[in-house]
């Protein structure tokens, strides 16, 4: 007769007889940890977000840069196509002809973002998109419709010419276009394409302003900066009309 091991039926000496399930048990969180892990986690939600928020609008930001050296690009594209002349600013919010942003026809009170094509710069462009910063948001008014870019009213000395200068009457460095806010305090913010610098403050970029040079060169200036520029009672990159000694 076969006789059976007792071995394999009883545990060893000094083991208890619960062994098989003892290494199933498993000690599970006490509220206290619970609550604590859940502390951390909230900790580093808060510590997170703000980077988080700041990348998001730094990358808005670039993107902004990006569309504003793009119409660099098509001024100077156009301006070697008319002879070193550049479009006209649409000073004021009638045009008699074409002018960077909208041509002839076109109501600024009621416009819509069709009526940017137009504009002389559109046939150079040709994508929706590069007229919008990121960072503006709507809902929109007057010409913000169309474009978040403001030009440089220099370009046809504040009003003063009845043509746009040619780009060899300008420096490098001279500002052509700005994305900020308007002014209502010197009249109806967004009612043309064009405007004095003391008319423009910041609002896309929180106290900061995105910049493009009639070189092709893009910049953001912090509030400092763009206001020392903007404030200024001589020449500079801002107040650079060829029409004036001082530029305004």
């Amino acid at each position: 007769m076969t006789r059976r091991c007792d071995s394999a039926i009883h545990p060893a000496p000094g083991i208890s007889g619960d062994w098989r399930d003892s290494g199933r048990r498993r000690r599970g969180f006490t509220l206290v940890e619970l609550l604590v892990v859940i502390s951390i986690i909230a900790l580093l939600i808060g510590l997170l977000l703000p980077t988080l928020a700041g990348a998001r609008a730094a990358a808005r930001q670039t993107g902004c840069l990006s569309d504003m050296r793009q119409m660099t690009l098509a001024l100077v594209v156009y301006s070697n196509d008319y002879k070193e002349s550049l479009p006209l600013p649409n000073w004021g919010p009638a045009a008699a002809a074409p002018g960077w942003l909208y041509g002839p026809g076109v109501d600024t009170a009621v416009c819509t973002p069709d009526d940017r094509k137009t504009g002389s710069l559109w046939n150079y462009l040709e994508h929706e998109g590069v007229y919008r910063c990121p960072s503006h948001q709507g809902p929109f008014e007057g010409t913000a419709r169309m474009t978040s870019f403001i030009m440089n009213g220099a370009v046809n000395g504040y009003g003063r010419s009845p043509v746009p200068f040619r780009v060899s009457r300008f420096d490098a460095g001279s500002v052509i276009l700005w994305d900020g806010n308007e002014q209502p305090e010197f009249g109806p913010p967004y009612n043309d394409g064009a405007s004095f610098p003391h008319e423009i403050v910041p609002g896309h970029h929180g106290e900061a302003v995105t910049c493009a040079s009639i070189g092709g060169a893009t910049v953001t200036l912090n509030k400092a900066d763009f206001f020392a520029l903007r404030d200024a009672a001589g020449r500079n990159k801002f107040w650079c009309s060829p029409a004036t000694p001082d530029g305004h």
